[in-house]
């Protein structure tokens, strides 16, 4: 239950539904800017003092709409006009002017708080369920969308409970009482009744709501009826001043101060503050328990004053009540009160203040027993106002089950609320349950109830409960309690699953348990979850292996399994309805073939065999790294006529990546998969997550019968679950999934593409028929030669290397990169603004130019108007980094290049705290939403990640017009604002993140890569290294050579995570990295991971034999570094060294190890002498024979 505040405009007649007696004379209202707008002072004296009943709707002074007449004695007919109304171009413009009677004694609210759009995403945090807000078509403040305008005024309206519900009527400081009052509250009452919303009449088969909430209250003119009062501010102010000295010895302000309720009577809080702002609120028990003992100062000064008539002892008796009702209590039952309204008692908190201020219940005492004294008259308490009801309370609890009694007692140790209670004591047959383990109230309902705060009240502790510890069965004794334990391990799991893992090793759980006993120095026994088991697996599952066992939450075991089900079923299938197409000729018309080009043709071949692939099975997997032609594969997919006919939906799940991914098709939308997931019932916007609705609300997805999902390495596991059960399976004839395994992981649990990934890629049969890899490099094709670029991100793939790509490194240290790659350095921060600067002087094209011109012409700033008709222009340049705060994150790079811009003086910017926006300025949009364009006046789905620039900046008109990428010669309307806490739309974007780049691609990059920091892994750095389309520029701190070492196994985010998809692979300890088969591989050899299973074949048998060897070691020979598999050296001290050789049936890779064979020659090393090589065989298989030789080889060699 919540209380309401209603905002009035000052009336010199105290509301009484008429209009003011002299409204010229009353300026008081103009301080609300609804009155000041209409308010007409000659037409309203001309019906001065006329009830509004009397007048016609039209006739209504302006104060009609800020409850100028809530104390109405009558009814009267009031019109309401939609705002909207008259824009022909709005859907609002079909809205009728529409009649409301309101009865007497009503009043208005507009919860202007939570329509604000600067409220939303705090409303869809707290209060899940609303539904998704449509974007206006012209800058406004407010929510647009008539569906969540009713959504959250229905919840604003549920938590008033008529005659329980009190409401505050308050003055803004427009009024003569204190006009250095922020606020004077004028009256309190009950809401006798809550009208449902009003809905605009209206000639479409639609409608609108109407923001004002009606309610009646329970205030009257006479005391004597009166559930609540007007504070008499109107009858003081006409008192003469005399009156009040010869009676009262003081001054009438004096008088008035004493009777007037004003912030500082309440403490000038803060949260009361709020609480009576924005128009119409909720007030809390807390707030409201001070406003009503505030009152009650007010309402006895009256008393002692005794000036104005009226039972003013009868309102005393009625604030009493009220501070019953609504107070709350600490001690050793916190929750009392509230346990007691939870089953209906309407006195509760006036019940529990009144034993508390009589002394029969002390702060540390049981509430319990003394209502019980209460009830049996052991207890007496004169002149309250529940005296009557005693009979039936006592009726009432005596008939009330002990099991009953015990449930709302355990429920009051805890500070929850009403509804938390009510939902376990309207649940008897969880009550054996809930009073054996108290812990259920965490794991199960409200989950954001922590492990810790249950302990408060069951673990014994004088200092919280006094002589009232808890008993059993509830009581928990030790900190290992079982109970206890598997509240925190599922605490400890959903909190992991944050971070990416679906379940942990009980190892590991062990670890995350004994840190959080050691707190309170206690020791959790050896074997413990194991020993308690069938407890924990009440709720829990335990997945066992022949080594491990590890515990996961239910809801990831029923994902995991249903996913590998239905995704290797899929997989192993044909489609019902084969395709006959000729992919090469398909290939060969989406790029620009060159026959002449072995490159162009390897390619040619390469994309075709993923098209058959691709094309054939009923899930197929799409895969490649960087520059590997996966976007020309889509391109000829869908440009074939039959896939088209048979329908395509497009899918990704970044806005950037819906639009990268609808440009490879004409007359085909993409959408994001929130998007789609909206439009089938799937998706819950205020807490942005995928769900699986209730069976009867599934409006599962039929019509296209070829499905294509892009950038799939971001879709958590949820998100795949959810996906596909938004689908009819059965209607699909393919799924293809799109993405690179090796980028950057969803952020949130599990790694499902990568895991099926691995699954296809290590099944011999789906291996060939139901993933396409492509491996061909399209994206040098035509420029000449290997790119550098992908070569230095191939080391952070994953994959196995080409065998002399560590030739990279020594370009690198020597500087002798191809023009694809520059690498640079920085030493310190202070130094890393001017490096920044040379490198700009350096690698910017266009010497002759300026810094400054040399950046706009880079983004294409030089001329805004050629941009405007091309805005892709602004892509051209792009500086990534890890983070954004940081002096190398995004947020101080950009302060830099507005400084070298010269953007500096904020009159000519709008600001979007916390930066500035020049014109010209780089700007990357941060929300999905639609935005009306201008001058076409369209509204375009813009998408969080999509870049563009300022074309217009008026710091006098607060104004910015922002073009994007993809939409040219069209801009967008953007205001300030200087909010801290509003999440904002845009922000400048010279230097983005890289996670915010991901699903992107520039012409030229520029990443500033710090050499330390929590985010920095394998896959960001391969993420930001493939971000360049052409060029790609590095700055990075120190030497560069530290970069080798994220190309490890150990440094991979993805690899740290627990799945159990399809194989299972989790870590034993948070310091470890799990198996994953293709991506992490262990020897025997402590601490020694390699790139490959052949390898670990090597490095075990090595071990075994007990030779001594280094794994990628860097050696030098005659000044040229490089970087052999196993490196060993020889009686005389000399190195020997040992290639394993994997993929020599691809071409490519052949031809690297020839040039790597040829290097070794030339710094004199010899096959059979002190070079030794092992190869795969075709069909993957090694031999472990020629191992043993090569071996012992080597071993008589040392």
């Amino acid at each position: 239950m919540k209380h309401l505040s209603i905002r009035v405009p000052w009336h010199d007649n105290n509301w009484n539904g008429s209009v003011c007696c002299s409204p010229a004379a009353n300026p008081f209202c103009l301080t609300l800017h609804n009155i000041l707008e209409h308010k007409n002072n000659l037409d309203e004296d001309r019906i001065a003092s006329k009830k509004w009943g009397d007048l016609k709707p039209e006739q209504l002074p302006a104060c009609k709409g800020e409850n100028g007449g809530f104390m109405n004695e009558e009814s009267y007919k009031r019109i309401f006009v939609h705002v909207y109304a008259n824009n022909k171009q709005l859907p609002h413009s079909q809205l009728l002017p529409t009649a409301v009677d309101v009865p007497a004694f009503s009043a208005f609210g507009i919860p202007f708080r939570y329509l604000s759009k600067a409220s939303q995403e705090d409303m869809d945090t707290k209060y899940p369920g609303l539904s998704r807000d449509e974007e206006p078509p012209f800058r406004t403040s407010w929510i647009f969308g008539a569906q969540r305008q009713r959504d959250i005024l229905h919840w604003f309206l549920k938590d008033v409970v008529e005659h329980e519900s009190l409401v505050v009527f308050y003055c803004k400081n427009g009024n003569p009482v204190d006009e250095d009052a922020a606020r004077v509250i004028v009256g309190l009452g009950e809401v006798s009744r809550v009208h449902d919303v009003i809905e605009f009449d209206s000639t479409a088969d639609y409608t609108y709501p109407a923001w004002d909430l009606m309610i009646e209250h329970s205030i009257r003119p006479s005391l004597k009826e009166s559930n609540g009062f007007l504070l008499p501010y109107k009858e003081y102010l006409a008192i003469d001043e005399q009156i009040f000295k010869d009676k009262l010895h003081i001054s009438k302000n004096a008088a008035i101060n004493e009777i007037k309720l004003t912030l500082d009577k309440v403490g000038n809080s803060q949260k009361i503050f709020d609480e009576l702002s924005y128009g119409c609120d909720k007030i809390s028990h807390h707030s409201m328990l001070i406003i009503l003992s505030a009152a009650r100062d007010s309402v006895e000064a009256v008393i002692r004053h005794g000036l104005v008539g009226g039972d003013w002892k009868r309102q005393l008796r009625w604030i009493d009540l009220q501070i019953g009702n609504i107070k709350k209590a600490s001690g050793p039952f916190p929750g009392f009160a509230e346990a007691l309204r939870a089953i209906g008692v309407n006195y509760a908190y006036l019940i529990e203040h009144d034993l508390r201020i009589s002394k029969h219940l002390t702060p540390k005492g049981n509430p319990w027993m003394a209502y019980s004294d209460l009830l049996s008259d052991k207890i007496q308490i004169s002149g309250v106002a529940y005296n009557s009801e005693l009979g039936y309370y006592k009726a009432y609890w005596h008939a009330t089950a002990d099991k009953q009694k015990q449930v709302l007692m355990l429920l009051s140790r805890f500070e929850l609320d009403s509804t938390q209670i009510k939902y376990w004591v309207e649940r008897p047959e969880s009550y054996d349950d809930l009073l054996a383990n108290p812990y259920l109230i965490c794991e199960e309902g409200d989950t954001s109830i922590s492990t810790q705060m249950v302990d408060y009240g069951v673990i014994p502790d004088v200092q919280i409960q006094g002589d009232w510890i808890p008993e059993a069965p509830s009581c928990v004794d030790t900190l290992i309690d079982q109970r206890r334990i598997r509240s925190l391990v599922i605490e400890k799991l959903r909190f992991q699953a944050d971070l990416g893992d679906t379940l942990l090793s009980m190892r590991e759980l062990d670890s995350l348990l004994k840190e959080e006993l050691d707190k309170d120095k206690m020791l959790l026994p050896p074997d413990y979850l194991l020993k308690v088991g069938s407890f924990m697996q009440e709720k829990l599952e335990y997945i066992k292996t022949e080594d491990s066992v590890s515990i996961q939450l239910r809801e990831f075991t029923d994902m995991e399994r249903w996913l590998q089900k239905r995704l290797s079923a899929r997989a192993a299938k044909d489609v019902k309805e084969p395709l006959s197409e000729d992919w090469a000729s398909l290939v060969k018309n989406t790029i620009a073939f060159d026959a002449s080009n072995p490159q162009s043709v390897m390619a040619v071949k390469d994309q075709a065999k993923a098209l058959g692939i691709i094309s054939s099975r009923r899930l197929s997997v799409l895969t490649g790294p960087a520059g590997t032609g996966k976007t020309t594969v889509v391109k000829a997919f869908l440009s074939s006529k039959c896939v088209m006919e048979e329908g395509v939906l497009l899918l990704a799940p970044t806005g950037k990546a819906r639009v990268r991914l609808g440009s490879m098709a004409s007359n085909t939308q993409a959408l994001t998969v929130a998007q789609f997931l909206t439009k089938q019932g799937f998706f819950d916007w205020s807490t942005m997550s995928a769900y699986i609705p209730a069976k009867d609300k599934q409006r599962k997805y039929v019509g296209a019968k070829n499905i294509v999902i892009d950038e799939c390495s971001m879709l958590t596991l949820s998100d795949f679950y959810v996906l596909l059960n938004a689908i009819d399976l059965k209607t699909v004839n393919r799924i293809i999934l799109i993405g690179d395994p090796y980028q950057l992981p969803p952020i949130g649990e599990g790694r499902p593409f990568f895991d099926l990934c691995s699954f296809l890629d290590n099944d011999s049969k789906l291996r060939t028929t139901a993933i396409a890899h492509l491996h061909t490099i399209v994206r040098t094709i035509h420029q000449g030669g290997q790119s550098d670029i992908l070569t230095l991100a191939s080391w952070f793939s994953g994959n196995q290397v080409a065998k002399d790509a560590d030739e990279i490194f020594e370009k690198i240290r020597k500087g002798s990169l191809d023009s694809d790659l520059k690498v640079y350095s920085w030493k310190t921060a202070d130094e890393l603004k001017q490096c920044l600067l040379n490198v700009l002087e350096k690698e910017l094209p266009f010497s002759e130019l300026s810094i400054p011109e040399r950046i706009r012409k880079s983004i294409g700033m030089d001329d805004t108007y050629f941009a405007m008709e091309h805005p892709e222009m602004v892509e051209g340049f792009q500086v990534l980094t890890p983070v954004k705060n940081p002096v190398w994150g995004s947020l101080q790079l950009n302060k830099y290049f507005q400084e070298w811009l010269g953007n500096t003086n904020v009159k000519f910017a709008i600001e979007v705290a916390p930066e500035y926006i020049y014109h010209g300025d780089k700007i990357i949009q941060l929300q999905n939403e639609k935005r009306e364009s201008y001058p076409s006046k369209l509204k375009f789905q813009l998408s969080n990640g999509q870049i563009g620039f300022a074309g217009y900046v008026s710091g006098k008109y607060k104004r910015a017009s922002i073009v994007f990428n993809g939409i040219p010669n069209e801009s967008f309307s953007y205001f300030p604002s200087s909010s801290d806490d509003v999440a904002v739309p845009i922000e400048l974007a010279y230097a983005i993140t890289i996670h915010k780049s991901q699903g992107s691609d520039f012409d030229t990059v520029l990443v500033v890569l710090p050499k330390s920091g929590q985010i920095l892994s394998r896959e960001l750095i391969y993420t930001a290294l493939t971000r360049a389309k052409k060029k790609l520029i590095l700055l990075v701190e120190d030497s560069p050579q530290w970069m080798l070492e994220y190309t490890k196994p150990q440094y991979s985010v993805m690899a740290h995570r627990n799945t159990n998809l399809f194989k299972y692979s989790v870590r034993e300890s948070k310091v470890d990295v799990p198996h994953i088969e293709g991506l992490i591989h262990k020897t025997l050899k402590d601490g020694l991971l390699v790139r490959s299973k052949s390898e670990v074949i090597i490095a075990n048998m090595l071990y075994e034999a007990n030779i001594d060897f280094e794994y990628e070691k860097f050696l030098e020979e005659k000044g040229k570094r490089f970087l052999p598999d196993f490196t060993f050296e020889d009686a005389a001290g000399d190195p020997i060294i040992w290639e394993h050789l994997g993929m020599l049936s691809n071409p490519a890779y052949k031809e690297s190890w020839d040039k790597k064979l040829a290097f070794y020659k030339s710094i004199g090393f010899e096959e059979g002498t002190n070079l030794f090589t092992t190869i795969d065989h075709e069909n993957g298989s090694i031999d472990s024979d020629e191992i043993k030789e090569v071996l012992q080889t080597i071993e008589d060699l040392l």
